[in-house]
């Protein structure tokens, strides 16, 4: 059930180039601030859409003169990555702030001071436990902070603070100038736990919708080389954890036809659970764990379904974009911000998470109608380009960083 795919999955960065936001379509009386965009994500593991959101939002403010540095987790090859960045126009930064360290502490306020930044942006690291955060308001009192809220939530994440709990939670994130909520769960679910906050607002994820496309080619070469040329084949990408429900997807293939077939790409602690899973179940080679991938667009362009089974409240299901993205509708639990993106009927299908029979009678659905496919796929490409290209995007997103 496994395949090696060293050889297919994108050694280097993909082509990520937009038009640059035209001077006029920023206000003149504002300049670009200077930006050390902290994310803390290890991109020598892979380079989805958010990595690439940061190497085009770098690309736009060096086009108008200003400075976005990147700054990612240190990982295996990370000197590798940096010269790919670099051959890309960008230069980063590799830092990992996720342990408090002096010679950390230095290394980040010598960048802020050497690169004279006027913005912090925070990203997937924890909003208010961040030793960092608090020592730069301190050391660099004339920096700015702004946060972005990626976090999906559990169940008892939504709890409702209360009392001191909630006027303590309010005041510490006041510290940040710009909290952005990635959809409207995360707006609503921010405001429900601790009120509505000043600089509070929603900000939709972009991708490049000229690398998530359909590609014929692609999608010939890669069913072929993975035999699945005449089958029908669902998509996963996910972490391999337990909130993403992974095990409900393979339940549901277990009551669909046989040349039904389901692509998991994806690394973590659930993979072997999952393959026993799929070997109890009887699915056989009709299931193939593909591992973490680089580039996981290849996989999209050859698949005929996408699928997200999540149990827990994603922030927004960033993957059900580039899925759609690539012409792919998506059939998706409804929960969190996933119906946000996911129109029900129009570029694919919502089910109650965890419902495995529910997926399964979605998928047959679309599996014995051709026609209701390619509606819905043409559907998803256009909504996707409408609603989350560049061009839509990055002149609002500009816009945050102006003076």
């Amino acid at each position: 059930m496994s395949h090696s795919t060293s050889e297919r999955a994108a050694e280097r960065l993909p082509a990520h180039n937009v038009a640059v936001v035209p001077s006029q379509q920023l206000n003149p009386d504002r300049r670009l601030r200077n930006v050390l965009y902290l994310a803390a994500l290890d991109a020598t593991k892979k380079f989805g859409s958010l990595e690439e959101q940061i190497l085009l939002l770098a690309d736009q403010f060096r086009a108008h003169s200003a400075c976005f540095r990147p700054l990612f987790l240190p990982g295996r090859d990370h000197a590798e990555v940096i010269r790919e960045f670099r051959d890309a126009g960008i230069e980063t930064e590799m830092l990992d702030l996720r342990r408090f360290r002096i010679a950390t502490l230095r290394r980040l306020l010598a960048i802020v001071r050497h690169h004279a930044i006027e913005i912090i942006h925070w990203n997937f690291y924890e909003p208010i436990k961040n030793p960092y955060l608090w020592a730069m308001t301190v050391l660099a009192p004339g920096v700015r902070h702004y946060y972005t809220d990626h976090n999906s939530r559990r169940t008892e994440d939504l709890a409702e603070s209360r009392g001191v709990k909630r006027v303590l939670r309010r005041s510490l994130l006041r510290r940040y100038d710009r909290i952005f909520a990635v959809s409207d769960y995360v707006l609503e679910s921010t405001v429900s736990a601790v009120g509505s906050l000043p600089g509070l607002c929603r900000c939709t994820h972009f991708i490049n919708t000229a690398r998530f496309a359909p590609d014929p080619s692609v999608r010939q070469r890669l069913r072929i080389e993975l035999g699945a040329a005449r089958d029908f084949v669902l998509l996963v990408v996910a972490n391999l954890i337990a909130d993403k429900g992974v095990d409900v997807a393979l339940r549901a293939l277990a009551e669909l036809p046989e040349d039904v077939v389901l692509w998991v790409v994806g690394a973590g602690r659930e993979r072997e659970p999952l393959e026993s899973l799929a070997t109890g179940l009887g699915l056989g080679d009709r299931v193939h764990f593909l591992g973490l991938q680089r580039n996981v667009s290849p996989f999209m362009q050859a698949a005929d379904l996408f699928i997200c089974p999540s149990l827990w409240g994603e922030a927004a299901g960033l993957v059900n974009i580039e899925a759609m993205a690539c012409g792919l509708p998506v059939v998706a639990s409804r929960v969190g911000g996933i119906p946000e993106i996911v129109a029900d009927g129009e570029t694919g299908f919502l089910y109650p998470p965890g419902d495995h029979h529910a997926l399964a009678r979605l998928v047959r659905q679309l599996h014995e109608n051709p026609q209701q496919l390619a509606a819905f796929s043409e559907g998803a490409r256009s909504a996707a380009v409408q609603h989350h290209s560049p061009e839509r995007i990055v002149p609002d997103q500009l816009a945050w960083y102006q003076d």
